[in-house]
């Protein structure tokens, strides 16, 4: 089930439907009309494909384990930050996670919704399910960024370069440089690097959104795909490695009531952080500052009753 039927849930719908990720996808929101004639048109691409079916969803049809995609909200305006998003968020994603679970079903919530990681924090308590069953997209669409600048820059495909953006969804993400591999050999090794090229790598990370929106107003076709990404390691026994976010409980030396992109297991059983991916005495300060300004915005919501 996708909530949301705008440009982020349609198009996680269509990416879902053409990679054949998930058979029976639903689209639930407040505008009917609009969610009917993106199931439609949505159906329309995939005649040439075998068994997908996209439709208008009820929160009463939702089952056990069903994957939840919460997408609903605003999207980033330009010149607008992603905690910036919070406050009328924060009370969109009670209501939908309200509406979620008094289907009363343990489900797998997946929350896409800026700031993501806020957000994510806000639908745990609010579902009352256990961590593992909450989390957010995190630091994937970042780490994708990351993947096609180096390849760009490198001139490799983007499937050999692996590597981690960690921390906010946001102006404080960071890269862990010193974990980059390029078709498994160091990046500081590969023939053609260069350091110099390298500065401002982090930045132009984090900042590409903002041109993005400048250009075309919101961004939906890479969370579209990361979103289908987190759906396939959903539907495995065998966990993949994914940068998502998820309730923290001491891991890396943070505290608790945190929510951050950090390298993870995600499965059928759920997210799980892996706490031995090595970050060196700068990107741990980098992670630390990240979780403050996180756990802050967390801490500013605390009234609202969450």
């Amino acid at each position: 089930m996708i909530g949301g039927g705008g440009m982020v849930g349609a198009t996680a719908a269509h990416t879902l439907a053409m990679m054949g990720v998930a058979q029976d996808i639903a689209l639930i929101d407040v505008a009917e009309e609009l969610v009917a004639g993106q199931a439609t048109d949505i159906n329309h691409a995939v005649g040439y494909s075998s068994g997908v079916r996209v439709h208008v969803g009820a929160y009463n049809q939702i089952q056990e384990d069903d994957i939840v995609v919460i997408t609903s909200g605003l999207p980033q305006k330009p010149g607008q930050t992603r905690l910036e998003l919070l406050g009328v968020n924060a009370g969109i994603i009670r209501d939908v996670v309200g509406n979620v679970m008094a289907q009363g079903k343990p489900v797998f919530i997946v929350m896409v919704t800026n700031p993501v990681d806020v957000l994510t924090y806000v639908a745990w308590k609010a579902s009352g399910l256990p961590k593992e069953r909450v989390f957010g997209t995190g630091t994937m669409l970042d780490t994708s960024r990351l993947r096609v600048t180096l390849a760009n820059r490198l001139g490799v495909l983007q499937s050999s370069v692996h590597g981690l953006v960690l921390g906010e969804h946001g102006d404080s993400s960071f890269v862990a440089m010193d974990n980059i591999t390029i078709g498994g050999i160091p990046l500081t090794k590969f023939p053609g690097y260069d350091a110099k090229a390298m500065e401002g790598l982090e930045q132009e990370i984090r900042e590409v959104v903002y041109s993005i929106i400048e250009a075309k107003k919101s961004t939906y076709f890479g969370i579209s795909r990361v979103v289908s990404k987190v759906v396939e390691a959903l539907s495995h026994a065998d966990g993949t490695v994914l940068p998502v976010c998820s309730v923290v409980e001491g891991e890396y030396g943070l505290g608790s009531d945190l929510v951050l992109g950090l390298p993870s297991l995600v499965s059928t059983s759920g997210v799980k952080i892996l706490d031995g991916y090595p970050l060196n005495a700068g990107e741990l300060a980098k992670l630390a500052a990240s979780a403050k300004i996180v756990g802050e915005a967390i801490a500013g919501l605390q009234p609202a009753g969450i």
